[in-house]
């Protein structure tokens, strides 16, 4: 039977029992959900945990599971997970739900899919989290993963050094301002849906105080060229959200590329294990 929690502390060490940094299944991201008026609960069972999150949308409303459920082996509690999504089916008709969706941060093997299909879940006509990932490991030396790039990455790198593009990080709300700024034009530039503008300010008021979020922003000659709001989760940090400028002559700059290189340095800084860059 689902155990619902309902303090921080309780429920925790659950997303941090993975090294992966599974922020979007923290306490910080309940409270983000419940501020955008979306129902969500923390639910224990036996050896595993989930956020769940309703969602009411265009195509149904349906239960959510980002980065859930949280378990150390799929394969080896494959009854555990059937009875877990049994007793999520009876909430589903509760809350009249007529589905349940989830994007699990599973490595994509045949024996994952297999379990998928057998507990009844099909593959989803499009994504809501990033289906493939990239992540670099912090367990070398800062000189060894500079080393480690690319040649063509590290003379952008070093060119955007020279053209005098300066890297500030921050969390107050002005930096947040400019990214929202710096990210409708990105939106218009690319045609994709973006969140709500209320997402990112949840994000930064509940992760911030615990310096769970930075935004880093590359600025040349007081021009801001390029912003990323950055999660610092367990021992991961991940690129959640990026924005760049849409004007030809500043898009030149290799501003991105000096950007991505502080932000590994800031995680290095912190000690930590992984650097996530989301979707690719």
């Amino acid at each position: 039977m689902l155990q619902e929690i309902h303090d921080e502390k309780s429920w925790e060490k659950f997303p941090l029992m993975r090294s992966e940094g599974l922020f979007l299944q923290s306490f910080s991201q309940k409270r983000l959900y419940e501020g955008l008026g979306q129902k969500t609960w923390l639910f224990r069972f036996r050896d595993m945990a989930s956020l769940v999150t309703k969602i009411q949308a265009k195509r149904g409303t349906f239960l959510f599971l980002p980065y859930g459920p949280i378990l150390s082996n799929p394969i080896d509690h494959r009854d555990q997970l059937s009875e877990f999504f049994d007793d999520l089916k009876t909430l589903a008709k509760k809350e009249n739900a007529s589905f349940i969706r989830i994007s699990p941060f599973w490595n994509e093997t045949p024996e994952h899919r297999s379990l998928l299909k057998l507990l009844g879940f099909r593959t989803a006509p499009m994504h809501m989290l990033a289906e493939t990932i990239w992540i670099l490991p912090l367990k070398s030396s800062e000189e060894e993963i500079f080393a480690g790039m690319d040649k063509k990455h590290r003379n952008l790198i070093r060119r955007a050094q020279k053209e005098g593009v300066v890297i500030q990080s921050s969390s107050d709300r002005e930096s947040l301002k400019r990214f929202l700024h710096l990210h409708s034009a990105t939106v218009e530039r690319h045609k994709f849906t973006p969140y709500p503008k209320s997402y990112f300010e949840f994000q930064r008021e509940f992760f911030s105080p615990k310096n769970e979020l930075l935004i880093f922003e590359a600025w040349w000659q007081e021009k801001l060229l390029a912003s990323a709001m950055i999660m610092f989760y367990g021992s991961t940090a991940a690129y959640h959200h990026g924005a760049s400028s849409s004007e030809p002559e500043l898009r030149k700059i290799p501003a991105s590329y000096l950007l991505q290189w502080e932000i590994v340095l800031e995680a290095l800084k912190r000690g930590l294990d992984a650097y996530n860059f989301w979707g690719i």
